[in-house]
C-alpha cells in the first residue's frame, strides 16, 4: 500500500471529519430517532468502523489505552447481547404486553423484548464505534480547537433556525414536513425538551472559548453573540429543565472564573442579554408556560413523570439484577402503569438512570457507575496536573466538562441520552474533555 496515498495522518483526517458530518448530520434528522434516520446512522457508523479498521492496520504506533474511556460502552452492547441469548426451552406463547400480567411476558431470553434489544443494541454498537473514533482522531489539539469551532458555529445556525421555525411556524419541520398532534417541537426536534438538551452540549463551548481564551475583539463579540442566540433559544424552547440546566452551567463558568480570579460578571450578562432576547421574541408564552408552575406538584408534567417513575421502579424491583432487556421498556410498561393519554404509548421512564436499571438491571446500574468513576478521575488528574490550565486548553476542557455535566443533569428529569443526536454529542464531548489530558500540538 502506498503510503503516501493513504497514510495515517490523512486517514484520521478522514475520520475526524466523517465523524463531524455524522453528528450534524444526526441532528438535522429530526435527532435521529425514526427508522431511517438511525438506519443512517448505523451505516455511517459501519463505514467509520471499515476505516478504523483500516487505521489500525496502517498505523504502527497506534495507541489502544486510547481506548480504554469506551470499555464501559462496549460492556454495555456485551450485556445486551447476552440478553438476547437463549437461556431456556421453547417461550410459551402471550398476547400483547398490554393485555398480559408481568409473569406472562417471560421469554426464553433475559430481554422481555429480544428484538427491541437487538436493535438497542445495534444503536449502541454504533455509538461505540463513533466514541472510540473520537478517542483516538481528537487527541490532537488542533483538531479539538476545530471540533469546538464547528460544533459552535453549527449550534449557531440551528439555534437561529430554531427561532425562525417558530415564528413562522406553519405546522411544518422545515416548513415542509407535517407534524403529528402528539410531538411538542422545536428547531428540528420533536420534543421542545431535547432541543434544550442539544444547546445543553452546544453553548459551552463557545461560552468557554469567550471567557478563558485570548482571542481577538471581533472573536470574542463573536462568541458573545453565538452565546446569547443558543441560550435565547433554550429559553424560547420552553423547557423548564433545559433552562434550569443552562442557568446552573451559567453558575459553573461564574464560580471558575472566581477560582481562576478572574472577572465572573460575563455570565451574568449573557443571562440577561438572553433574556431580553427572549422577551423580545415572544414573552407570553414564556408567562403562560412558568405560570403551570404554580399548581406545585398537581402540575401535569410532574404528576405524570412521578406516576411513570413509580411504575419503572417496581419494574426493576422485580427484575433488580438483569433488567427487562435493553429497549424492553415499551413493551413492558403497560403491565406497570398506563399513559396519561389515551392514545400515547409511554416509550420512556423519563429518566434516564432509572431507565438503565430497568432496562439493564444492576449490571448496566455497575457499568454506568464504572463510566462515571472512570470519567471523574480523568478530570480530576487534568486539572491536578495543570495541563488544561492555559488558554485555550483550560477554554476546550471546560466547555466539553461543563456539557456534559449538564446533559447528565437533565438526564434525571428526561431521556436525551435517548436520543441518538444527543448521546452521540454527549460522547464526543466526552472525548474532547479526556483528551484534553494529552495534547499533540500540531
Amino acid at each position: 500500500m502506498n503510503t503516501r496515498v493513504l497514510s495515517p495522518a490523512k486517514l484520521e483526517n478522514l475520520l475526524f471529519v466523517h465523524l463531524l458530518a455524522t453528528a450534524l448530520i444526526a441532528v438535522l434528522a429530526f435527532g435521529t430517532v425514526e427508522t431511517w434516520s438511525l438506519a443512517l446512522f448505523e451505516i455511517n457508523a459501519l463505514v467509520m468502523a471499515l476505516l478504523f479498521g483500516l487505521l489500525q492496520l496502517i498505523d504502527r504506533g497506534f495507541e489502544w489505552r486510547r481506548l480504554w474511556p469506551s470499555l464501559p460502552l462496549w460492556l454495555m452492547l456485551g450485556w445486551a447481547l447476552l440478553q438476547v441469548v437463549p437461556v431456556g426451552s421453547d417461550p410459551r406463547p402471550f398476547g400483547p404486553p398490554e393485555s398480559a400480567p408481568p409473569e406472562g411476558l417471560r421469554l426464553a431470553t433475559i430481554s422481555l423484548d429480544p428484538q427491541a434489544t437487538r436493535e438497542a443494541a445495534a444503536k449502541l454498537m454504533a455509538l461505540g464505534v463513533c466514541f472510540s473514533t473520537a478517542l483516538v482522531v481528537l487527541r490532537r489539539s488542533h483538531r479539538r480547537r476545530l471540533a469546538v469551532r464547528v460544533c459552535s458555529i453549527f449550534g449557531l445556525f440551528v439555534s437561529l433556525f430554531a427561532i425562525v421555525q417558530r415564528l413562522t411556524w406553519n405546522g411544518k419541520f422545515y416548513w415542509i414536513r407535517p407534524v403529528s398532534a402528539f410531538v411538542a417541537p422545536f428547531g428540528p426536534y420533536g420534543n421542545y425538551n431535547h432541543f434544550a438538551g442539544l444547546i445543553e452540549l452546544l453553548f459551552p463551548l463557545p461560552f468557554a472559548w469567550l471567557l478563558f481564551s485570548r482571542c481577538r475583539t471581533d472573536e470574542r463579540l463573536f462568541h458573545a453573540a453565538t452565546v446569547v442566540i443558543m441560550v435565547s433559544a433554550a429559553i424560547l424552547s420552553m423547557s423548564r429543565t433545559g433552562i434550569l440546566v443552562v442557568g446552573l452551567q451559567l453558575l459553573v463558568f461564574g464560580a471558575a472564573m472566581i477560582l481562576v480570579r478572574r472577572r465572573a460578571f460575563l455570565p451574568l450578562l449573557i443571562v440577561l442579554a438572553a433574556i431580553i432576547v427572549s422577551l423580545w421574541v415572544g414573552y407570553q408564552p414564556l408567562l403562560r408556560r412558568f405560570n403551570t408552575l404554580q399548581q406545585g406538584s398537581g402540575e401535569h408534567s410532574v404528576v405524570t413523570r412521578l406516576a411513570y417513575w413509580r411504575a419503572s421502579w417496581q419494574m426493576f424491583l422485580d427484575h433488580p439484577l438483569t433488567g427487562v432487556g435493553l429497549g424492553a421498556f415499551p413493551a413492558v410498561y403497560p403491565s406497570y402503569g398506563s399513559s396519561s393519554s389515551r392514545y400515547e404509548r409511554v416509550e420512556q421512564a423519563h429518566n434516564d438512570y432509572l431507565q438503565l436499571l430497568t432496562d439493564a438491571g444492576l449490571v448496566g446500574g455497575l457499568i454506568l457507575g464504572v463510566a462515571l468513576f472512570g470519567l471523574i478521575w480523568r478530570w480530576w488528574r487534568i486539572l491536578a496536573g495543570g495541563i488544561a490550565r492555559s488558554g485555550e486548553d483550560l477554554a476546550i476542557f471546560s466547555g466539553a466538562a461543563v456539557a456534559v455535566l449538564g446533559i447528565l443533569l437533565h438526564s434525571l428529569f428526561d431521556f436525551n441520552l435517548q436520543i441518538a443526536a444527543n448521546a452521540l454529542l454527549a460522547l464526543l464531548m466526552v472525548a474532547i474533555s479526556v483528551s484534553s489530558s494529552r495534547s499533540l500540538r500540531s
